[in-house]
């Protein structure tokens, strides 16, 4: 078992960047309770809008609009655990997500690479899917993997599939999948119930974990609904992720931008705990500017670091395991 380094804010053996007060925080929270019941989120799923409902939403069933009062919201904050154990193939090198402790992983699902022996600009093939794999699991510093690659050759449809099993040929590490279907979903999780002996073994020592992401700003696709409930039921662990472009799908402003992130991973949190209570969820983020020049993702600038640290602030407020990107 594994635990990372402990930057904490409090000790002074620690190295940290505290972006807020604690009466910062609060705001930031109440701002966001507002939006969840004065706005609320488009919810895609008939499924999921039927949850939302029987757990005492507000529904506009025309607009598939689903409004969150704030004591729901505060008690789904309640139930979800606050660590997360990520477990790997080889139990030694399980690694413990908590409060204050800091780990590091591999950034995903690159659709271009740099050819390691023509050094010319590639799409990626499964051959390089499995050769990154079995880098991730040979490198001590990434303490779990999450699929580094698109294997261009195969229907994109079904990659996924293709990075589990190179994951469980490859790796022996807990490994963070992409999943975009509920039936893909499945077959990951007959894979893992295949290499761990059986379903219960695997229900009780998940190796894999998948991502719900919402679209910003204030959307749930269906999809992403879909996956995130049948993962509840089958014990796979999530990770939420926002992915909004401050400037392009959310606001240019960062503390209002950090509001409707907040909204959407507090809706999916809630999500997730009203189809199985205590359900692990770690609130995750990849939102970074948009490049005003391109009107791409302007990945690893310095505003998306500024971001991060201000999520992991926001995941330690609610005491909830946090996974950021890179800035």
């Amino acid at each position: 078992m594994r635990k990372g380094f402990q930057p904490g804010s409090v000790r002074s053996n620690g190295i940290g960047l505290n972006m807020f007060s604690e009466d910062e925080l609060q705001q930031v929270h109440l701002a966001t309770l507002d939006v969840l019941w004065n706005i609320g989120v488009k919810v895609e799923s008939d499924k999921a809008l039927g949850i939302f409902h029987d757990g005492g939403c507000s529904i506009e069933p025309s607009k598939k609009i689903v409004k969150i009062p704030a004591w729901l919201a505060e008690d789904a904050i309640r139930s979800a655990p606050p660590t997360f154990r990520a477990c790997g193939r080889n139990p030694e090198k399980d690694y413990v997500c908590e409060k204050d402790r800091t780990g590091f992983v591999n950034f995903g699902e690159a659709p271009q690479m740099l050819d390691l022996e023509s050094r010319e600009l590639r799409t990626p093939l499964k051959r390089d899917v499995d050769e990154a794999t079995r880098l991730m699991d040979a490198l001590e510093e990434i303490v779990v993997f999450e699929r580094p690659l698109t294997p261009s050759d195969m229907d994109q449809d079904i990659a996924c599939l293709y990075n589990t099993k190179a994951f469980y040929q490859h790796c022996t590490k807990h490994g963070y999948i992409g999943i975009n279907s509920v039936d893909n979903l499945r077959s990951c999780f007959a894979m893992g119930c295949a290499v761990a002996g059986g379903e219960e073994a695997f229900r009780q020592r998940p190796t894999f974990s998948t991502t719900c992401d919402p679209i910003s700003p204030l959307l749930h696709s269906r999809d992403a609904c879909d996956v995130l409930i049948e993962a509840c039921e089958l014990g796979v662990p999530l990770k939420i992720n926002p992915l909004g472009l401050t400037g392009g799908t959310t606001c240019v402003n960062q503390a209002s931008a950090l509001v409707t992130h907040n909204a959407e991973n507090l809706s999916m949190l809630l999500l997730g705990q009203l189809v199985r209570k205590g359900h692990p969820m770690v609130y995750g983020s990849s939102t970074s500017m948009m490049d005003l020049k391109t009107g791409l993702a302007s990945m690893g600038c310095p505003e998306g670091g500024i971001f991060s640290a201000a999520i992991a602030k926001m995941a330690q407020f609610y005491q909830l395991p946090s996974w950021t990107s890179g800035g």
